[in-house]
């Protein structure tokens, strides 16, 4: 499944208001919406689609790369192992970076080697290649900030992730700004790895306040059975991979840069969704995997849960759809005509809102086969839409795709979780009815 949003929530430990906490997110959304703003004002619609493309290799090769290390590190913050193992969460967090980072980086040295024999091979290239190399030489960074992110987010200081995504943004904001009148698309792209840097600078020290360990504990070798537990994880961490940037991917690769631009535009634009949702959905309460917690009060709690993120994510995301026309209208032509783009990946938005207790609960009460299955089908879904409707309809099919998938995978991520509340309470109404009729 995808990670889990929502982990334990700890008010003690935010240190700041919630007042704080909101214009912190504000500015995080105003970024995002200007950066994006800014680049598609700087560049033509078709020159953004190659830019953005840039994103895809950074952002969705980083994804599949690190996505068996976030699984279990959001099995193991959330279910509060930590305890059970002896072993503070921030050493493993430690100790799986840097093998996710030596992961990435021998990724990040194939491209450069294949890069490097295109631009001789193919000198039509050269001016692709140079774009796109500041992508590749991000991945490694890229994946170490997405990894400390989720790690944060499981641990419910999503103000983390808002906070380490400034870097980027206003990295692309100065480079607008100081661009010289014919500066090139690699001019920008070597911005977003500027950026990239600083960004996983702030999430590593921000990773490091949030899970503290020491020195000795995070230079310790990992053991044998987390390598096990995470190998056995590595192509549910796959296909997580391919639902999330499957349809963008093959938008990509197959649709027009113009197709691209706008998909993007659309896509960061909704992305402010996830900024605000995890602050107000802090429903992932432990209470709900508690050992002592009675079990006819955990389908209780789940359901109250549920209610309150569907109530959430509906509260958040109608008022952004109702504005839709006007926020599109400031990006111009021809980035204003794609509103069906916008509220389709508003839904995915919502779907995922809705179910981040249901996808937490699953994380931590794991079923493999059925999990595997649920993402797997997702996965395969949302690409074979998007490949078959991508010629005709470009970005349309890609935010259609998307929608369908976080529908498939929190719909069953939400139908798993009830299931497994259900069946604590089922056993135990069996067992007192035994022995009721033995003491008969």
């Amino acid at each position: 499944m995808h990670s889990a949003d929502a982990g334990t929530e700890r008010p003690a430990a935010v240190g700041h208001s919630w007042v704080g906490e909101l214009l912190l997110r504000l500015l995080g959304a105003a970024l995002q919406i200007l950066a994006t703003l800014a680049i598609v004002r700087a560049l033509a619609p078709d020159d953004a689609g190659v830019f953005f493309r840039g994103f895809v290799i950074a952002l969705g090769l980083s994804t599949l790369l690190r996505g068996k290390y976030e699984i279990h590190m959001a099995q193991r913050i959330i279910g509060g192992r930590a305890a059970a193992t002896g072993i503070p969460d921030g050493a493993v967090l430690m100790q799986l970076a840097r093998r996710m980072l030596l992961r990435s980086s021998l990724l990040c040295g194939v491209l450069l080697v294949v890069t490097a024999d295109l631009d001789i091979q193919a000198p039509q290239l050269q001016t692709v290649l140079q774009t796109y190399l500041p992508f590749v030489l991000a991945l490694p960074c890229v994946s170490l900030s997405s990894f400390f992110g989720e790690a944060l987010r499981a641990a419910n200081r999503t103000l983390g992730i808002v906070v380490a995504a400034y870097a980027v943004n206003v990295s692309l904001l100065v480079a607008v700004a100081l661009a010289p009148a014919d500066a090139s698309l690699a001019f920008y792209s070597w911005a977003f790895l500027v950026g990239s840097i600083i960004a996983a600078a702030v999430a590593l020290v921000l990773a490091r306040q949030a899970f503290p360990a020491t020195r000795a504990e995070r230079l310790q070798p990992i053991s044998r059975e987390i390598l096990q537990a995470m190998d056995s994880r590595e192509w549910i961490g796959l296909a997580r991979g391919v639902l999330q940037w499957g349809p963008l991917s093959v938008l990509a690769v197959w649709a027009p840069p113009l197709q691209m631009a706008q998909y993007a535009v659309a896509a960061r634009t909704a992305l402010i969704v996830d900024f605000f949702l995890p602050a107000l959905n802090l429903t992932g309460c432990r209470e709900t995997l508690a050992v002592m917690q009675p079990p006819c009060g955990s389908r209780r709690l789940l359901v109250g849960q549920l209610a309150r993120a569907l109530l959430y994510a509906s509260v958040l995301v109608l008022p952004l759809l109702l504005l839709a026309p006007e926020t599109l209208r400031l990006y111009g032509t021809p980035y204003d005509a794609h509103f069906i783009v916008y509220a389709l990946l508003l839904g995915v938005q919502w779907a995922n809102g809705a179910g981040r207790p249901a996808v937490r609960h699953a994380v931590v009460e794991w079923d493999a086969h059925r999990i595997g299955i649920a993402v797997g089908s997702g996965a395969v879904a949302v690409v074979v839409i998007c490949a078959l409707g991508v010629a005709s309809y470009g970005a349309l099919a890609a935010a259609a795709a998307s929608l369908i998938g976080a529908l498939i995978v929190n719909a069953r991520a939400i139908t798993l979780a009830l299931e497994s509340s259900q069946r604590p309470h089922s056993q135990s109404a069996s067992t007192s009815s035994s022995a009721s009729v033995d003491r008969r």
